[in-house]
């Protein structure tokens, strides 16, 4: 790979994102539907554990305010949490997004915060339920690593404040502390190792895409290469051949008219002794391109070899051929190359032939019209012959 690609897959050591914008914002789409589905999985997991500490509540404080306090915050996460799951089914990018559900998770933090003033008895057991929380936080909630912190952050902080007001000395706030970050600083260690393992997953899938799109495009320029006359991008014998086949099966099946011609270069040896073999092989490019425009898109036009090309014309007849053959011999006739400040002429010898019922083998074909060019070249060269079917 590339150096710009390589900085493309840098993944931040303590973010596990990928540095460059795009390259995250790609993989977060790749997994969007894998995280929606488990968000929303963990979204009402956790609201159903929510209200399942109900009675709980209810035998430590029984048909009180403070129960219902409880009971509200409670209902009211549960909700929050509820209508995210909902939402995030309807937008999916929130999920990836991640602010959502980190306001979300940091609106339910007043439960938390409350709870020991009106349990004061149940401290051990709240901080319990807030060390599993922090944990889970960084394990089960598909979420941004950088926000889960932040969740994390404001959690820690907000109990540890509630101890201080509560009228703890130092050492047990600090113990608090102390105590609160273990698990955070745990599940920040997993969900790093994961969210990093996840990318590097993924660059490794973008890197076998990339393989097989470099090997299907390495296989079409084979193919191509294979089919084409690397000088002038004509069709090579293999190619021509094998389009024949397939015009000639056609022409024996339905009757539909087939012509064969070639086309010899006047005098190109000349142009090669006098020019250099450099200048001839720019003449032949320069023939190909002009040969080439008076035809159809269904017509075949190769390199025969050296000077010579073959043309098929299919549903042609031979008057057909014969005004196509004109127009190309009239084209590199009246259009001159110039190279080197030199004007170049260059004329041709054409012979086409109609292709018959009995004509089952290309080169008896090419023998018949090839005896018509030969005549051709003997009447003056520079004009279009037509050789009668066999």
């Amino acid at each position: 790979m590339n150096g710009q690609s390589d900085n493309n897959y840098q993944i931040s050591a303590w973010r596990a994102e990928f540095i460059d914008p795009a390259m995250e914002q790609a993989y977060l789409k790749s997994v969007e539907p894998h995280t929606v589905r488990f968000l929303r999985i963990a979204l009402c997991i956790w609201a159903a554990l929510l209200m399942l500490f109900l009675p709980l509540d209810w035998l430590a404080l029984g048909s009180s305010s403070g129960f219902a306090i409880l009971s509200g915050l409670r209902l009211a996460h549960a909700l929050m949490l509820l209508w995210l799951a909902y939402i995030v089914g309807k937008k999916s990018h929130w999920a990836t997004w991640g602010w959502p559900t980190t306001w979300v998770a940091i609106a339910g933090y007043p439960l938390y915060f409350i709870y020991p003033f009106l349990i004061p008895d149940a401290g051990t057991f709240g901080l319990a339920v807030m060390l599993i929380m922090l944990l889970s936080i960084y394990v089960f909630l598909p979420n941004r690593l950088p926000l889960n912190n932040l969740i994390a952050a404001v959690g820690i902080t907000g109990i540890v404040t509630v101890i201080a007001i509560q009228g703890a000395d130092l050492a047990a706030v600090v113990l608090a502390m102390l105590v609160l970050l273990w698990p955070a600083l745990l599940g920040y260690a997993a969900a790093l190792r994961i969210n990093t393992g996840n990318r590097r997953a993924f660059i490794t899938l973008k890197e076998l895409e990339e393989e097989i799109e470099r090997r299907k495009t390495l296989e079409s320029e084979l193919k191509q290469q294979a089919l084409t006359d690397p000088l002038t991008g004509l069709s090579n014998r293999r190619q021509y051949e094998m389009l024949f086949r397939r015009e000639l099966d056609r022409h024996l099946r339905h009757g539909n008219p087939l012509v064969l011609g070639l086309i010899d270069l006047d005098h190109f040896k000349d142009i090669n002794d006098q020019y250099g073999h450099d200048v001839g092989d720019q003449v032949l490019c320069h023939v190909a391109e002009l040969l080439q425009a008076p035809l159809r898109q269904s017509d075949i036009l190769g390199r025969f070899g050296g000077e010579e090309f073959i043309f098929i014309l299919p549903d042609s007849d031979l008057d057909q051929a014969r005004l196509v053959a004109e127009r190309m011999r009239q084209s590199l006739e009246t259009t001159r190359l110039v190279l080197e400040g030199k004007s170049i002429r260059v004329t041709a010898t054409f012979a086409v032939t109609q292709v018959c019922a009995t004509d089952t083998e290309l080169n008896n074909i090419i023998r018949r019209v090839d005896s018509a060019l030969y005549q051709g070249k003997h009447q003056g060269r520079n004009c279009v012959m037509c050789a009668a079917a066999a």
